[in-house]
């Protein structure tokens, strides 16, 4: 039987109840033996709470904050919470199957046996989203990974910001934090894998490991949170004395252009 215990997965959740008892099944019906933490900051009905209540006496833990306490707070209040070696800080609207709990254990098997790595990430719906990140005189840039296809692929690559599937060892969250008031966007995503590259710790890609995004569709009230994150502000780069982020593509994501 596949062994979970060194394997924390936080869930973050904010008005897409259905999207996290779906995720939560598949932790507990896929990944047995790892501890869930969910994070919630939405609304709490008579079904969801008898839903975490059984999940507390099931010795997992579950975060009530204030409504809309954002991205950050959750993140942040997950990795205070977790004990075990490993968390994987994942979305409500992950899609938690053998398949990829199996992806998981392989993310794992790396930090096992790499200790110089920190971070282990796959893809989430397939999607390429692997970069080195090149800090220069204020501006960063993405710059693109050679991916071989073939026999040939190494067992991973070493890169420097990957997706939001990671797998990361507990002492990362000692000298790396999301800000605190950051609710969704505002640069979370570059600004937190260039604090991982500034305090030295090293990130991993991971072929063939993925996971997708479940199918549900969302309420027009989350969408329109959700929306936030198209803003021009970027309050993560500024903070870190950013002027200019330049996305893979080529873009412009905070600057002038």
């Amino acid at each position: 039987m596949p062994d979970f215990s060194k394997i924390a997965v936080g869930v973050k959740t904010f008005l897409r109840d259905e999207h996290m008892y779906a995720a939560v099944k598949g932790i507990l019906h896929n990944m047995p033996g790892a501890q869930i933490i969910v994070a919630d900051d939405g609304r709490i009905d008579t079904y969801k709470f008898s839903v975490y209540e059984n999940l507390k006496k099931q010795e997992h833990q579950v975060i009530l904050l204030p409504f809309d306490s954002g991205f950050g707070k959750k993140s942040n209040l997950i990795s205070t919470l977790n004990i075990r070696p490993y968390l994987l800080i994942g979305s409500d609207d992950f899609d938690f199957t053998q398949e990829a709990a199996e992806g998981i254990l392989k993310l794992q098997e790396v930090l096992d046996f790499n200790p110089e790595f920190s971070v282990a990430s796959g893809r989430v719906n397939n999607r390429p989203y692997e970069f080195f990140l090149l800090e220069n005189y204020g501006t960063v840039c993405e710059c693109p990974v050679s991916i071989s296809p073939g026999s040939m692929v190494p067992w991973f690559y070493e890169v420097d910001l990957t997706v939001n599937f990671s797998l990361i060892r507990q002492e990362v969250f000692k000298k790396v934090r999301w800000d605190d008031d950051v609710k969704i966007g505002g640069g979370e995503h570059g600004s937190w894998f260039l604090d991982v590259k500034r305090a030295g710790f090293k990130v991993a890609f991971v072929p063939g490991v993925n996971i997708n995004e479940q199918s549900l569709r969302s309420s027009t009230e989350y969408r329109q949170f959700r929306a936030r994150a198209n803003s021009p502000e970027r309050p993560c780069f500024e903070r870190r004395g950013i002027k200019r982020y330049v996305l893979g593509n080529g873009s412009v994501d905070y600057g002038v252009v």
